[in-house]
């Protein structure tokens, strides 16, 4: 399961907090900076999907890094949604906040209606906002053959981001602990977790501080947008990462 692949978690149908939810405070408090706009190539062909059957239109970024490959899927009209709890459940022997649904996306990721979701996905909007990218682009955060081989997410970072920080997978107390009150990081960076080969990433979000404590907030493959703890998210892609790498916006003071 790569939400930043091409097959995402179930559907989710509310948009509205879930149990396990804080405070009506939001996640939108961090400004945004007027988006960097890559030139974009004509349009490449279509590339037929084996997963999904059909034939998915394909734009290209010029990228300093290299040519940034877009998908564009189309709504879909046999979505299912189904309601997370699993993921917003946590671990049922604390009282700990394991976060919640974003009832009210702001622009650009504002959907009229749920099908919407299956257009765009985690490394979409981790990054989106910071090159022009909107709900009807689809970012593959691995390598992959409707591509052409490429990474698409990798062409992004390598392009206008530096790492600035590493952590380990938020599996211990410690580990959770050392990214919630880190020092180093700052609204809006960008989380990825990354595996071994390639480097791939399943999962990328964005910093954004609940209370004292770096929450993240991020979007599940075709589900809506979630505003969790590290740990959360963590416990659904155990099995596909080993690292978290943390990148900045280079331009970004």
């Amino acid at each position: 399961m790569a939400a930043g692949g091409l097959i995402g978690l179930p559907g989710l149908i509310g948009l509205s907090s879930q149990p396990g939810c804080g405070s009506g405070e939001g996640p939108w408090e961090a400004a945004s900076k007027p988006p960097i706009h890559p030139p974009e190539r004509s349009p490449l062909e279509s590339v037929f999907s084996p997963v999904h059957g059909i034939d998915v239109p394909r734009t290209v970024l010029e990228c300093p890094a290299g040519a940034c490959i877009l998908l564009h899927f189309a709504v879909r009209e046999d979505y299912q949604p189904s309601v997370m709890t699993d993921v917003l459940f946590g671990r049922p022997e604390t009282d700990a906040d394991d976060g919640q649904i974003v009832a009210e996306a702001k622009p650009p990721w504002q959907v009229e209606r749920a099908a919407e979701w299956v257009q765009f996905n985690c490394c979409t909007f981790a990054v989106g906002e910071a090159i022009g990218l909107g709900r009807s682009d689809w970012l593959c955060g691995e390598v992959n053959p409707l591509t052409d081989g490429t990474n698409p997410m990798q062409v992004v970072l390598d392009s206008y981001y530096e790492q600035v920080a590493e952590f380990a997978p938020p599996f211990s107390s410690r580990a959770i602990e050392l990214f919630a009150t880190s020092s180093e990081l700052r609204e809006d960076d960008v989380v990825c977790l990354v595996g071994s080969s390639g480097p791939e990433y399943p999962h990328a979000m964005r910093v954004r501080r609940r209370g004292d404590r770096h929450w993240v907030v991020g979007k599940f493959g075709e589900d809506p947008i979630l505003w969790t703890p590290l740990e959360t998210v963590g416990g659904v892609y155990e099995r596909e990462f080993d690292r978290v790498w943390v990148f900045r916006l280079i331009d970004s003071a």
